[in-house]
């Protein structure tokens, strides 16, 4: 009964992958088609796998052909005390040997590097290390080299820096630029692009600031998940750097690394205390668990950064290989006291922020913090009025296309309603239900109607925002890509998508099929993106959040903001994400141990 229950309750791919295993072995054992069952839906809740019952006889299991250890061919792997569907397997044995492969060589450093670096960097003060700096030196003597570190640490900047010195030899590097997103890989570029302002220009002319999602860059194709480029066709660059790497999952980073050329330096940014991917696998916490730099390294960078840098037991093979930048120079305020508060769950901390911005009418509308202490499932039509208000000035900017278009001699500019769309965007844990993403687009489309901007039961209309919920790879549009719909001069309406240059290309709406309305995201969908005001609804368990909530969903929703949140929940529910931590099953850490 119990089984028949998992059953019904799990998602048709588990119900479908258990029916396959009893069509191959009708005898199977109850018990390991639970498991089986239990594996399969794990991925889908972004596990890798599945810890095997103490009890199990693992050897009766092997017998039915349906479970094998590493290596053989069979649908589920038994590893480790884990269990795993054979492909999820694959991938993180792969993606494990990789990283090992890359840890193990050793690259060359020019003889003048410390004073390459205070060229670059300026002259070091020993009593304070500059994290940006180690970063740098660190990376040019790795070819595997992870930077983390929250918005506004210098990611970029230190990236950048790190170029300029790998580009400062004779001979020039082809270097690339990847992201996850579209949305991220064009933050990427203006990030990149305003950094170089900062070098000399025959230094900064040969840094790319070009970024192409990883699906591009590897060679998407249609109706396959294998790409043009992989071991047997590597990518032909010397450099890869890829940004919002807390954003890739198991089965892409894998990928992404097989595609890579022996000789080829990649470099990860990203922050280790984000969400993990949406898909499978929390790669990026995984690369950074348990790190810390041997005494051997610390004493290299202390000569080279001209600071002394600590050593610290580390055991895994990643501690050389991963530096944490610390110091914010956006966040210095408000929302950086609270990003940080819920980051190291400090409670306290976090509601003496948050009672010093309780909301009331007399509250300015551009405060840097808000806190609405009330349970937004509750709310109902009350939801609407803060959402439309803010995004009033972007109806307004909707609207002044419009009249510009219909005018001759007007100046229609799309990129100009893109950027009054990205000041603001509401933010929830839930796709569905009571304070989801779901209801605050349905209460802004009603809204519209009853203004007369929007005819009842119309799908399409001016001034609608779409998000691209999967990759559409005829079109070039890419999991999470935001489209505007827009009028042209005759009236018939496009759906204009950003592009890295700054331009705007228009798609039939026709063509958007499956589209969903996008004034409020998923905070997984929002990854990637920054909006000026943030607004973070947090419903109560009630509500169906429960599961969602963790200290990890909400640091990454207040730091989509660069100056002003809102956000709207109830002391228990802030306190309850605050601390849960998401802990996703995979080997992935175990197997980069020494």
């Amino acid at each position: 009964m119990h089984s028949e229950l998992s059953m019904r309750s799990s998602s048709p791919f588990a119900q479908a992958f258990v029916d396959l295993l009893r069509r191959q072995v009708p005898d199977a054992p109850p018990d390991l088609l639970g498991v089986a069952l239990q594996a399969a839906s794990a991925t889908e809740r972004g596990d890798v796998c599945v810890a095997l019952p103490k009890a199990v006889d693992l050897n009766a299991w092997r017998a039915t052909g349906l479970v094998g250890a590493a290596g053989d061919f069979a649908p589920l792997i038994a590893e480790y005390d884990r269990l795993y569907l054979a492909r999820y397997h694959a991938y993180e044995s792969s993606l494990a040997q990789q990283i090992r492969d890359m840890a193990a060589q050793a690259v060359s450093v020019p003889a003048d590097l410390a004073a390459q670096i205070s060229a670059l960097f300026g002259e070091a003060d020993p009593q304070d290390v500059d994290w940006q700096r180690v970063a740098a030196a660190a990376a040019l003597h790795k070819k595997l080299m992870v930077i983390s570190g929250g918005p506004g640490t210098g990611k970029t900047t230190t990236v950048v820096k790190l170029l300029a010195l790998l580009q400062s030899g004779e001979t020039p590097l082809h270097i690339m630029l990847a992201a996850p997103t579209g949305k991220a890989a064009m933050r990427m570029q203006e990030a990149i692009r305003q950094a170089k302002t900062k070098l000399p220009a025959a230094l900064a002319a040969r840094i790319p600031d070009q970024a192409s999602t990883i699906h591009r860059l590897l060679g998407s194709r249609p109706n396959t998940v294998q790409f043009r480029h992989h071991a047997a066709n590597p990518l032909v660059l010397d450099v890869l750097v890829v940004d919002e790497a807390s954003m890739i999952d198991l089965a892409l980073m894998s990928k992404l690394l097989a595609a890579l050329p022996a000789h080829a330096r990649l470099v990860l940014l990203g922050d280790k205390d984000q969400l993990a991917s949406v898909e499978a696998g929390a790669v990026m916490g995984d690369l950074c668990d348990g790190v810390g730099l041997s005494p051997t390294f610390a004493a290299q960078l202390s000569e080279v950064c001209g600071q002394t840098v600590q050593p610290e037991f580390s055991p895994t093979i990643m501690g050389d290989h991963v530096i944490t930048l610390q110091k914010s120079y956006r966040f210095s305020g408000v929302i950086g006291q609270l990003a940080k508060a819920i980051n190291f769950e400090q409670s306290k901390k976090v509601f003496e922020l948050l009672q010093a911005a309780l909301y009331s009418a007399t509250v300015k509308s551009d405060t840097p913090l808000c806190w609405r202490d009330s349970n937004p499932a509750q709310a109902g039509q009350g939801l609407l009025a803060p959402i439309w208000s803010a995004y009033a000035p972007y109806f307004a900017a909707v609207a002044a296309y419009q009249a510009a278009v219909s005018d001759a001699e007007g100046q229609a500019d799309a990129a100009a309603v893109f950027a009054a769309f990205e000041q603001f965007r509401v933010l929830s844990p839930l796709k569905r239900g009571l304070a989801s993403v779901e209801q605050v687009n349905l209460l802004l489309e009603q809204a519209l109607q009853k203004r007369g901007l929007r005819q009842p039961e119309q799908t399409w209309y001016a001034g609608r925002a779409v998000l691209v919920p999967q990759n559409m790879y005829e079109l070039e549009l890419y999991n999470g890509d935001i489209g505007l719909t827009l009028p042209d001069a005759s009236g018939k309406l496009w759906v204009h998508f950003l592009q890295a240059d700054g331009a705007t290309r228009a798609v039939a709406t026709s063509r958007l099929v499956g589209v969903e309305s996008a004034f409020a995201m998923t905070v997984h969908k929002s990854q990637g993106s920054e909006f000026a005001h943030v607004l973070l609804l947090l419903p109560s368990s009630e509500a169906g959040a429960g599961q969602l909530l963790s200290r990890e969903l909400v640091y990454t929703a207040i730091t989509r903001a660069k100056s002003q949140v809102t956000l709207w929940g109830e002391a228990a529910t802030i306190r309850q994400a605050v601390a849960k931590k998401v802990e996703r099953q995979s080997g992935l850490a175990e197997r980069l141990l020494k």
